[in-house]
């Protein structure tokens, strides 16, 4: 029984996990309804670095630059190319970016020292609706250009990538859709930080689409799982007090037996000290007895001359209550 109970318990524990495991994140990246991005409450959970060959492990961060929260990418390596995407399921509901015909925001290049300069800012904004697959829709992108040559001048660009071909836009089919930004490698200027702010989708005709995941079926299955989790570690949490409960019942039924076999033998005991009790008491008896006997024996032999026949009746007689004394013990 407590096997089939320990085994239930693992069994529970097995599927919490599974829900655990099973579980999709659809939680809001952005104020929902917000028709762009300003990272004012510090969020970029949305935000990843690609780092694949060439490709530069920048750093990510909010902080505030020029009146603003923004995102900042603190470029590692000026010769490899920092490639920052943008989850578009964190972002928005597929029935809006599905509607992306233009991507814009606003960036500012800034050299780490005052003495260096940015130089050329040429850089893409690339899409596609799976990484690293890439597919619904292929890879494409939008090329952008900007610069500042003299030292310790930023560079501020607006950027803004427009997908002309249907081929090139979002589908409900889309994977991971994503867009990223990615500024060309320069072997001159020097170290520089990126900052990024206002991030805006339109439609083709120009209307602004809204930012922040909303309510949907994604969420209802996370929220589903999420009961299933809390079931199922309910159910272990359960399992496992009845099977300490059986064990201690298990437990107090063999103290129990043993506390009876210790009465048992304590009473034996005093029933084997109260028998040898009478049988020294009688065993005393018979001696008075016997010396009575013995003494009347002596007497009666003295008066008639039958000492012989009397102190065999005595000793007969004491010998009988020794037998008797003797069965009682056993």
């Amino acid at each position: 029984m407590k096997l089939k109970k320990a085994l239930a318990a693992v069994a529970a524990m097995a599927v919490a996990a599974s829900a655990v495991s099973a579980m999709s994140l659809s939680a809001s990246a952005v104020t929902a309804g917000a028709t762009s991005i300003d990272f004012e409450d510090g969020d970029y959970s949305f935000v990843y670095m690609n780092t694949d060959s060439g490709a530069d492990a920048s750093v990510l961060s909010v902080e505030e630059y020029d009146g603003s929260m923004q995102l900042k990418v603190d470029v590692q390596d000026k010769t490899l190319v920092p490639k920052v995407w943008f989850d578009l399921k964190s972002i928005m509901d597929v029935d809006q970016y599905t509607q992306i015909y233009t991507i814009e925001f606003d960036l500012t290049i800034v050299p780490k020292n005052a003495e260096d300069y940015v130089g050329w800012a040429g850089g893409a904004i690339g899409a596609a609706g799976s990484f690293p697959d890439q597919v619904n829709p292929d890879w494409s992108q939008g090329t952008w250009d900007g610069g500042a040559y003299d030292p310790g001048e930023v560079a501020s660009i607006h950027c803004e990538r427009k997908f002309l071909l249907s081929s090139t836009q979002y589908t409900a089919d889309s994977e991971n859709p994503f867009f990223g930004l990615m500024r060309w490698a320069v072997s001159n200027g020097g170290d520089y930080y990126m900052y990024i702010d206002n991030i805006v989708f339109k439609t083709k005709g120009g209307d602004t689409l809204t930012v922040g995941v909303t309510a949907s079926e994604e969420a209802s299955e996370e929220e589903a799982a999420e009961g299933e989790e809390e079931a199922a570690e309910t159910e272990a949490a359960e399992t496992e007090a009845e099977v300490a409960e059986e064990v201690t019942e298990e437990e107090v039924e063999e103290v129990t037996v043993e506390e009876e076999e210790v009465v048992v033998e304590e009473a034996e005991e005093a029933v084997v000290e109260e028998v040898e009790e009478v049988v020294v008491t009688e065993a005393a008896v018979v001696e008075e007895t016997v010396a009575e006997t013995v003494a009347v024996a002596a007497t009666t032999s003295t008066a008639t001359g039958n000492v012989s026949a009397l102190a065999i009746a005595g000793v007969m007689a004491a010998a009988g209550a020794v037998a008797v004394a003797t069965a009682k013990r056993k």
